[in-house]
């Protein structure tokens, strides 16, 4: 007891010390524990991985690994070595909320860094950070002392995304169970196969095979939920449907989740166990909406040969949203001369800002889109209801395509009833179906989030188009 006493006051003597001398990270490492706001994890090491890319990816640095492995080489890493690290440690700590859901974070500039570049990686605005941190205000805002901390109020999502999403999300590390597919993956947190193969470089050899619980890294656009394996025993008069619809997934999920060992699934024993897969909550750190926003920089859609403009005061954006909306449209008509030119709604007002009664609109990188049309309502200056008698199906999904090509959409909110018209005209197309899996919501449900492609209330006359 004596000697363990003896170590304990040593230790503190060594905290002490730590915390003048500017060594406080490896004495908490020396304590056992993580910084405030992170998270104790132990990995693997990847074939080529380095100890600059973990870190990264965990959002940690070189020096907090290397603390918590007494004796790791940082430059002599193993395939399969395991490695303790505080993930999350990197992220900048909050100090207080600052209205409206938001917190005041502290940022420390990096060699290089502007404002600008500050304040679009937080989604505020230049005067915002001005105007919070009294030592920019009258002097030149890009005099940036590397190390200098910066107040900024935003949201919690915000201040923790990662570089590899362009600060538009935190970096999620998705485990792959059994029977999940890329498309599938994909789907699930509104990204595209295209960029989720961006992000895993090693997965593009062979992206059909999936090794069950390794991990992906994910940038997402829906966000991502803990998930936990359920045994599930098949009682009286219930089918593999109903069992899905408990669970809220789609029988072909629940059918691949049990990996080929179930024979006949039209017919299910009383007392058989069948594999589950259950979403639960939304993880934390994520969730946060990131609407809100201004357009400093912004500019008029002009009036243009494929497109017409329901209403040029609301019809502001980024100059990289204008030229978009420019490329899709003239994609579509010339693929179809006949087709009839395309109403554009609305984007942002000038300046951007709260525009209502929407909830998004406010930064210049979101436009409403009307549907290809049959007679009249083809060539409305307004959106008419869509039905199934009006409804162009092979020309909105051509205008769908047309957007979809730019490699710029981040999401399409439709109604979900034209989804499953889209759906099936396209998978009647020979549009395979990993290609559809990975765009549509359709037909997992309309309460469940998947797919690039999905419902959101009123948009049954036009579709809504976010770029990234």
């Amino acid at each position: 007891m004596a000697r363990a006493g003896v170590v304990r006051w040593l230790l503190i003597g060594l905290c002490l010390y730590s915390a003048v001398s500017s060594l406080a990270p490896p004495c908490a490492q020396a304590a056992g524990g993580c910084p405030r706001g992170s998270k104790p994890r132990s990995i693997q090491v990847g074939k080529g991985q380095v100890l600059g890319a973990i870190a990264r990816a965990h959002e940690t640095s070189i020096g907090q690994i290397v603390a918590r492995n007494p004796g790791l080489n940082p430059d002599a890493l193993r395939e399969g070595q395991k490695l303790k690290l505080c993930e999350g440690s990197a992220r900048p700590a909050a100090l207080r909320s600052c209205g409206g859901g938001r917190k005041v974070f502290q940022h420390e500039v990096r060699r290089g860094e502007s404002l600008a570049r500050i304040a679009k990686r937080y989604a505020v605005q230049e005067k915002a950070l001005m105007k919070r941190n009294d030592g920019l205000l009258g002097g030149d805002p890009s005099a940036l002392r590397a190390g200098q901390r910066l107040k900024v109020c935003t949201h919690a999502a915000r201040a923790h995304a990662a570089k590899a999403c362009d600060y538009r999300t935190p970096l999620h590390q998705h485990e792959i169970v059994p029977g999940e597919w890329l498309a599938e993956i994909a789907s699930r947190y509104g990204v595209s196969q295209k960029e989720l193969l961006r992000l895993n470089p090693r997965t593009r050899k062979n992206p059909d095979y999936l090794r069950p619980g390794r991990t992906l890294r994910v940038c997402p656009d829906i966000p991502p939920r803990t998930r936990e394996r359920i045994d599930h025993r098949v009682a009286r008069g219930q089918s593999l449907a109903s069992i899905a619809a408990r669970y809220d997934l789609h029988p072909r999920q629940l059918l691949r989740f049990q990996q080929g060992r179930l024979n006949d699934p039209d017919r299910l024993r009383v007392g058989q166990r069948l594999v589950v897969w259950k979403d639960g909550g939304v993880v934390e750190g994520f969730g946060d909406s990131d609407e809100a926003g201004s357009l400093p920089h912004g500019l008029q859609l002009p009036e243009g040969a494929h497109y017409r403009i329901k209403n040029r005061n609301t019809a502001w954006g980024t100059p990289r949203t204008l030229r978009l909306v420019q490329s899709a449209t003239e994609r579509y008509r010339r693929a179809d001369r006949r087709a009839p030119t395309v109403l554009i709604g609305d984007l942002s007002r000038r300046g951007g800002g709260p525009f209502p009664p929407h909830k998004s609109h406010q930064t210049g990188q979101d436009v409403d889109v009307g549907y290809a049309l049959h007679g009249d309502d083809g060539s409305a200056r307004r959106f008419p209801r869509t039905t199934t008698k009006n409804l162009d199906v092979a020309r909105t999904w051509k205008l769908i395509e047309a957007f979809l090509a730019t490699g710029a959409v981040r999401y399409i909110f439709m109604d979900y009833r034209i989804q499953e018209q889209l759906y099936e005209h396209a998978r009647s197309r020979g549009v395979a179906r990993s290609r559809l899996d990975e765009l549509f919501q359709y037909p997992r449900g309309k309460r469940r989030a998947y797919g690039i492609i999905r419902d959101d209330p009123g948009h049954d006359r036009h579709f809504h188009v976010r770029f990234q």
